[in-house]
């Protein structure tokens, strides 16, 4: 099987894309993130595939960032088309958690060169660089960092205080993790799994409190744990039936789920409340997971600050549909 290299652009995005956990599979694109190309992969570039090819197992993927293997991938599904597994990510590689490798310290390549108009390479067999990399995956030297949902811990204890005082802790440290995740100032799997067992022990100790249902189903979100997201979420909607940020959770949650017109009828409610820019690029991210390009324009025509699609990478069309 021939192996895919993938550039990478920016290794500080590795631990929350490529080397993210997400409901067991770590998600990764062969194309550059500042497109939106309905296309990951030109399948036929492998001897295994044709044209009318939709995915192939089994492929080994190599990252490269400038110059320098960053991790692996030892199989993987390549897919032709992006795939939406949650609203924010995207792709159209995927490997079993259990076969991801991300190196602590990057192993230098030479002759890795990509096309100008690819972010991929495919290395068949025949090619000099195949025996390097495919050594380098068979052999598996690390030092590797933990990429796995398991292998990561955090202490939520906080002693010789009173339950209400405890309560009030464990929310502040919730609000600080959810902060990382929202500005994209999480460094990897460890925030996220963190505010999911802070947040857990605040709906243990408080069933009445929105906002600990709240923060368990964005760490839910964030993991791929829908089923229990949505129980989660449905609990705090529950309590603050007119929350806005309450029904943009359910709507995400849904996305996740695959159910993107009833996520949508979520998006178009809370921007109903509050007609907040940032609800209306997930009204139209939506949109255009279910394939319908000219309602996520609409939606995205929306925002005010240009900055805040900026932000979500959103660019308009330069048709202006009616």
């Amino acid at each position: 099987m021939a192996i895919l290299a993938v550039k990478i652009d920016d290794r500080a995005t590795l631990r929350m894309n490529e080397f993210f956990d997400y409901a067991g599979h770590c998600w990764a694109l062969s194309r550059s993130r500042e497109k939106e190309d309905a296309v990951g992969a030109e399948l036929e570039d492998f001897y295994e595939a044709t044209v009318r090819s939709g995915h192939i197992d089994g492929v080994p993927v190599v990252f490269i960032c400038e110059d320098q293997v960053v991790g692996w991938y030892i199989s993987a599904t390549v897919y032709r088309y992006i795939r939406h597994p949650a609203l924010f990510l995207e792709g159209n590689v995927c490997a079993d958690t259990r076969n991801v490798r991300l190196l602590k310290h990057p192993s230098a390549i030479e002759g890795m060169e990509f096309p100008k108009k690819k972010n991929y390479l495919v290395i068949e067999s025949g090619d000099a660089r195949y025996l390097t990399l495919k050594t380098l995956i068979s052999e598996g030297r690390g030092p590797f960092e933990a990429v796995d949902y398991a292998k990561t811990a955090i202490d939520s204890r906080a002693r010789n205080i009173g339950r209400k005082d405890r309560i009030k802790v464990l929310l502040q440290k919730c609000e600080t993790f959810a902060g990382e995740i929202m500005e994209d100032r999480c460094q990897g799997i460890g925030t996220v799994k963190g505010l999911a067992e802070l947040a857990l022990e605040v709906t243990r100790m408080a069933a009445d409190n929105v906002n600990g249902w709240y923060y368990l189903a964005m760490a839910y979100y964030q993991l791929g744990i829908v089923r229990k997201g949505l129980k989660a979420i449905d609990k705090a909607i529950r309590l603050e039936p007119d929350g806005d940020d309450l029904l943009v959770m359910k709507g995400n949650l849904l996305v996740s789920n695959g159910c993107f017109e009833e996520a949508l009828r979520y998006y178009e409610e809370a921007c109903a409340i509050n007609p907040e820019d940032s609800y209306f690029i997930t009204a139209g991210k939506a949109c255009a997971c279910m394939g319908n390009p000219v309602a996520a324009d609409s939606y995205y025509r929306k925002v005010k600050d240009p900055e805040v699609l900026k932000a979500f990478e959103v660019r308009l069309s330069k048709k202006k549909f009616i």
